[in-house]
């Protein structure tokens, strides 16, 4: 079985050359599911999160009539959610875009980012542990959106926190 460090970089590599046809048809099906599902249709506040390119294409979620929480990363590794406003964004030193300056909310739902999953939930992150120290504290439901290929077994940790609902083809 492979090592987590080993997932990551064959999961980069793998969603750096993912077809953009199958890619979008994937998500379109995938989203289409997600929006379907009980738990989606009864949140009112979910916390998504600002995707880069290789990642899951969360676009059209945030057109939803949602309120929408997106993370910012905190010191310790620690992280929280706050309203996502396109004008109050900043890009953090991992990159990504942040809300800026913008009072903590606790969402309902969190859709959980990461490069692949088990069948039992548990989730091989991008290593920082944000998203598992989080969600150690959230009461709330979670799932993940991921394409077919990023589905692969391994052995999960003791601080892994498994997500409640898995979205793939």
């Amino acid at each position: 079985m492979e090592s987590k460090a080993e997932i990551r970089k064959n999961m980069i590599n793998h969603l750096k050359n993912f077809d953009l046809d199958e890619k979008k048809q994937q998500t379109r099906i995938i989203l289409q599911n997600l929006t379907d599902s009980s738990n989606w249709q009864r949140t009112k506040t979910v916390g998504l999160y600002m995707a880069t390119p290789m990642e899951f294409d969360l676009t059209t979620l945030f057109a939803s009539d949602k309120r929408i929480l997106i993370p910012k990363c905190l010191p310790k590794r620690q992280m929280m959610f706050a309203h996502y406003e396109p004008e109050h964004l900043t890009r953090s030193a991992f990159g990504l875009l942040e809300p800026d300056g913008l009072a903590e909310e606790v969402p309902d739902f969190i859709l959980v980012p990461g490069l692949a999953w088990n069948g039992n939930g548990f989730r091989v992150g991008f290593g920082g542990g944000y998203y598992d120290r989080y969600l150690a504290k959230f009461d709330g439901a979670t799932a993940s959106v991921f394409y077919d290929f990023q589905a692969v077994e391994f052995s999960a940790e003791t601080h892994d926190i498994a997500v409640q609902e898995l979205f793939t083809t």
